[in-house]
């Protein structure tokens, strides 16, 4: 082989390399920093009604949240994405919360993972994950405390879901958060 083929050769395989590591999932990390995406999930169509619910109040009390819909196949997918940080905020119901929270019940091969109440929503919850920022707990809860989708009074800890710092403080008067 001459040192023309061998170059060729050589700039093929580059080109055939940079090709290849082009995905979407660079967008899809710049898209989730740009938008909060709520959670859903076809097996329990509910889910799916709430989050549009919630994500039309946000857009009035909340636009720079640009809220929008993220709806996956299970409960079990939601809780790969929540686990692996490829998503914050979810519509669960009660037992799926608790069952995801402890790692149990269809759960274990994610393992407990560290959510968090945003708000009650009657037999539902708006979970997120514990390292979702304060700030932005309250200020989701703050919206949609303006957009009555949620009533402060009916706030209280649900089957073992520990409320969210953002969201306690809110419920408590404080003062939203400073930006860090």
């Amino acid at each position: 082989m001459n040192r023309r083929d061998l170059l060729g050769a050589l700039l093929l395989a580059a080109g055939t390399a940079t090709a290849a590591a082009h995905t979407p999932y660079g967008q899809w990390v710049v898209y989730r920093k740009k938008h909060l995406l709520i959670g859903a999930h076809r097996t329990d169509p509910k889910t799916y009604l709430l989050a549009k619910e919630l994500t039309g109040v946000l857009a009035k009390h909340l636009p720079g949240a640009r809220s929008r819909v993220a709806r996956a196949p299970t409960v079990q997918r939601l809780a790969s994405l929540i686990g692996t940080d490829q998503l914050d905020v979810a519509v669960l119901s009660e037992p799926e919360a608790a069952a995801m929270l402890k790692g149990s019940d269809g759960f274990e091969p994610y393992g407990p993972i560290a959510i968090r109440q945003l708000a009650r929503l009657d037999l539902y919850l708006l979970v997120a994950h514990s390292r979702f920022h304060e700030r932005h707990a309250w200020l989701v809860a703050a919206a949609l405390d303006a957009g009555g989708a949620f009533d402060k009074t009916h706030q209280q800890v649900a089957a073992g879901i520990p409320l969210h710092p953002g969201s306690l403080a809110y419920l408590d008067g404080k003062p939203e958060p400073p930006v860090r």
